[in-house]
């Protein structure tokens, strides 16, 4: 389990800083998901585990940033409110697309892992 939770904040931490890269951004979640994968090396059931607590961490900061930004700006005058409304459409989509492709990234690289071993 410990090697689980590990692939998943490796995959967490890479896909954050491949966020940032640009080009590369849009497959991030798939490549830090492939490398926490790597890392759990527990098969495909261990990817699948490794990618889903991926994902679950990428939710709490994702929807704690959306919800600051919607209380800061929700008074805000005119775009005010669609901003704040926005803010919570935008973090759904950003955690469905880093949810599903990380998810595929991370069991494909314990299947990679495990090709290695075996």
């Amino acid at each position: 389990m410990g090697r689980t939770i590990g692939g998943a904040l490796i995959g967490l931490v890479c896909t954050l800083i491949f966020y940032f890269i640009p080009l590369v951004n849009s497959v991030a979640p798939f490549l830090g998901g492939l490398l926490g994968g790597y890392y759990a090396d527990g098969g495909p059931g261990g990817g699948l585990k490794s990618g889903i607590l991926m994902t679950i961490f990428m939710i709490i900061p994702g929807f704690l940033l959306g919800g600051i930004l919607g209380v800061v700006l929700r008074n805000a005058p005119v775009l005010g409110g669609f901003v704040a409304a926005s803010a919570f459409i935008v973090t759904v989509v950003i955690v469905a697309h880093t949810a599903i492709i990380g998810i595929i990234g991370s069991v494909i690289g314990a299947l990679l892992a495990e090709r290695k071993t075996g």
